[in-house]
């Protein structure tokens, strides 16, 4: 577990995605599905923080969106879905994962193109960008699976591509959701 912890610190610090690691591993420790969600997410909390530090000076604002309202949209949206997962039995949330899984793993793979197909089509303002970014909140605040690739992905349908920028951006608001 130690090994599988560390590794997925530093998939979550390259690009994200680790959770997909952690949580098969604590199910197959024989972790129950809800305490190894909850588990996997406080302990790559510490890592989130510190790739936000670290990438701090890489950090560019937002255009049209205040940096401090998407932080409060993110941890408004994290608590509403922790407290989701606690009120969820195990027996529910085990015929959730698979189909989280499946979302967090399409998002992986189709998120940037969607994200660059959308931006062609129309260029959505600032409440529609909050609004994305609370239910991406909510939905890692239960479970977290890819979320970040989900918010580089909405980030990118306005726009905010550069690598390192948004790399800052979703160690700070992943974290803040966990």
């Amino acid at each position: 577990l130690l090994a599988v912890g560390t590794l997925a610190g530093a998939m979550n610090a390259l690009a994200g995605g680790g959770s997909f690691v952690t949580l098969p591993a604590l199910i197959l420790a024989g972790v129950p599905s809800t305490v190894a969600n909850a588990t996997s997410t406080v302990a790559l909390f510490p890592g989130a923080l510190a790739s936000a530090w670290t990438l701090r000076r890489d950090f560019a604002p937002f255009p049209g969106v205040a940096t401090s309202r998407l932080l409060a949209v993110s941890l408004a949206g994290g608590l509403i879905g922790a407290i989701l997962l606690l009120l969820t039995p195990s027996r529910h949330f085990d015929l959730l994962v698979p189909w989280l899984l499946l979302l967090g793993a399409v998002a992986f793979a189709w998120g940037g193109a969607a994200g660059r197909l959308l931006r062609r089509q129309r260029h959505p303002g600032p409440g529609v960008m909050l609004a994305g970014q609370g239910l991406l909140a909510v939905y890692g605040g239960y479970f977290g699976g890819a979320v970040g690739i989900m918010m580089m992905a909405l980030w990118g349908i306005w726009g905010h591509t550069e690598l390192r920028a948004v790399n800052g951006a979703k160690s700070l608001f992943v974290g803040a959701t966990n």
